[in-house]
């Protein structure tokens, strides 16, 4: 058998807004460099947000034009765009006897950002869309909801209303939407975190270098515990933010069955966001909430949950259908993994029904489902232990990275190519994947 030679490290510069300090920085930026860099196939030059010195923005500038790609996550605007122009019009230069060429540009993103949901915070600086038609919006428009109440509400005002002291503002945040899609087209490539994703960058964006690399899972980064419980009861996991309403409320009919009819034997762990409307289906006996942490300490606590059930409601909107099943993957990787109840909707389509998870279209399946996984220890553990096996066979670094790396190669080739240059040896990721095993 011929030696795998080690093929000389990409050199990847890349900004992190936010490094350790959320799930976007962590997942999109933090995993899959570091990674790349421990297997030897990258080194990363990371600027990070708030190194404003003189000397670090020179070193910044001299290692990102000496890179071979510029990462860089979900960043759009004037700036940014005239930053991609400045880099692609430089040409190759010589330097001694080494020839220096501008950096590749990965434009990375995770969710599809033009269809912001209006209970999402971000609306403010990024909504363009009503819903549920999803309809561009016109200045002027307001958008208003009919609350759990029945009583017809003002969420957004155009130029009127405010958020985290951000004015909403139609004709800028559709002009924003504009800039963005042209930074995606100026970059040399694009990586998302799912297909629908990836379909949406090429057929409407226009950025047909796109390339799906999924949020994956570093098993050490998860720490295991022994946790004792207090009682034998049932724990059920949702979690999420505001944005979650619309796929959280339609099945409050289906949760008020279930807390009929295992009123002592389960109880709902409810992290992030408790909607008002919760309190008037499930008994406050039924309800163990959990306000939202700082990231640094989700993954310690998430490990500390003990959870049996791990529930992922979407509903099936063109927002949700570019996110990823991440809250599949984290739930599955523990030494007790978690059975999951998800929605058949775009992002799960990786499950197997009855295989490693089970899946539900309607409120009444909602609660066929719920209700066998409360009833069925062993079809809990049957399912938990086969979504493990897949999910580490499949969404951990050794199965993703080295894709990536070869797609970053290949679009550092194709520029050099655009160059005039010789490409660089393109490794397959078969060369990879048996690189890793040595």
């Amino acid at each position: 058998m011929s030696e795998i030679v080690q093929p000389n490290p990409l050199f990847i510069w890349t900004y992190n807004f936010a490094p350790g300090r959320n799930a976007c920085s962590y997942y999109r930026i933090e995993t899959p460099l570091g990674q790349m860099s421990k297997m030897g196939l990258a080194k990363i030059y990371e600027e990070k947000v708030g190194e404003v010195s003189e000397i670090g923005k020179r070193n910044s500038v001299l290692a990102l034009m000496h890179s071979d790609i510029m990462h860089q996550y979900a960043l759009a605007g004037e700036g940014i765009l005239h930053r991609y122009q400045s880099i692609k019009r430089r040409k190759a230069a010589a330097r001694g006897e080494t020839m220096v060429t501008p950096p590749a540009i990965i434009y990375d993103i995770d969710d599809n950002a033009d269809f912001i949901h209006p209970f999402n915070g971000t609306y403010a600086r990024m909504g363009v869309r009503a819903y549920p038609d999803a309809k561009l919006l016109k200045p002027g428009d307001v958008i208003v909801h009919e609350n759990w109440k029945g009583e017809v509400e003002e969420v957004w005002a155009d130029e009127e209303t405010i958020h985290d002291d951000i004015l909403f503002d139609i004709k800028r945040n559709l002009y924003d939407m504009k800039v963005r899609h042209e930074c995606i087209r100026a970059a040399d490539a694009a990586t998302v975190s799912s297909r629908s994703l990836a379909s949406y960058f090429r057929d409407v964006i226009g950025q047909k270098h796109t390339y799906v690399f999924p949020n994956t899972i570093v098993p050490e980064d998860f720490d295991h515990f022994e946790v004792v419980r207090k009682d034998n009861r049932v724990r059920i996991l949702w979690q999420g933010g505001s944005s979650h309403y619309v796929d959280w409320y339609p099945l409050r009919a289906a949760l008020k069955t279930v807390c009929d009819k295992y009123k002592d034997k389960i109880v709902f762990v409810m992290w992030g966001q408790r909607f008002p409307w919760v309190d008037t289906i499930i008994p406050d006996s039924m309800i163990e909430h959990l306000p939202w942490a700082p990231y640094e300490a989700y993954k310690l606590r998430r490990g500390l949950l003990n959870i049996d059930i791990n529930l992922c409601p979407l509903v099936d909107n063109v927002f949700n259908r570019g996110k990823s099943a991440i809250k599949w993957y984290e739930a599955s990787i523990w030494d007790k993994p978690e059975a999951t109840l998800a929605q058949r909707t775009e992002p799960y389509h990786e499950i197997e029904h009855d295989k490693t998870a089970l899946l539900f279209r309607t409120p009444d399946e909602f609660v066929e489902q719920l209700s066998a996984l409360i009833d069925n220890a062993d079809l809990r553990t049957r399912l938990a232990q086969a979504s493990k096996k897949w999910v580490l066979a499949n969404r951990t670094p050794g199965a993703t990275i080295p894709g990536l790396h070869e797609f970053y190669t290949d679009t550092r080739n194709r520029q050099k190519r655009d160059l005039g240059l010789t490409a660089i040896k393109t490794y397959s990721t078969a060369d990879f994947k048996a690189l890793i095993k040595r």
